[in-house]
């Protein structure tokens, strides 16, 4: 688990640097706009999962940290803070979290049933 938070905090670092470096420096991965945002913050999501603490905090923490990155692109000349990329990041992180913790729970819970049958 340690490694997977670790995987988070490095992600949740390279999406802020590419949220503030300028446009022309922020790396391009050929997708369009709406799905690169969708999945680089359902990945951060899928490995925020791993931090042990109540999805709900968890899933507030995500729309904070979405909100703090739009608003961190307000003073910025080359930047542009959108409501879109707000709800789509927040979603994002929501579904990585979430389909990660129902996942888990099905995982432990096939594991613990077939503890039982042997």
């Amino acid at each position: 688990m340690k490694l997977f938070q670790v995987i988070a905090i490095l992600i949740g670092a390279a999406l802020m640097i590419f949220t503030i470096v300028p446009a022309a420096e922020r790396p391009m991965t050929g997708l369009q706009h709406d799905l690169e945002h969708f999945v680089a913050f359902a990945l951060f999501g899928m490995f925020a999962a791993s931090f042990q603490t109540k999805t709900s905090r968890l899933l507030l923490a995500g729309t904070a940290y979405s909100l703090m990155l739009e608003c961190l692109q307000i003073p910025l000349p080359t930047r542009h803070a959108r409501v879109e990329d707000f709800f789509v990041d927040s979603i994002a992180i929501f579904l990585g979290i979430v389909l990660v913790r129902i996942g888990r729970s099905c995982l432990l819970r096939y594991r613990s049933q077939a503890q039982n049958l042997s």
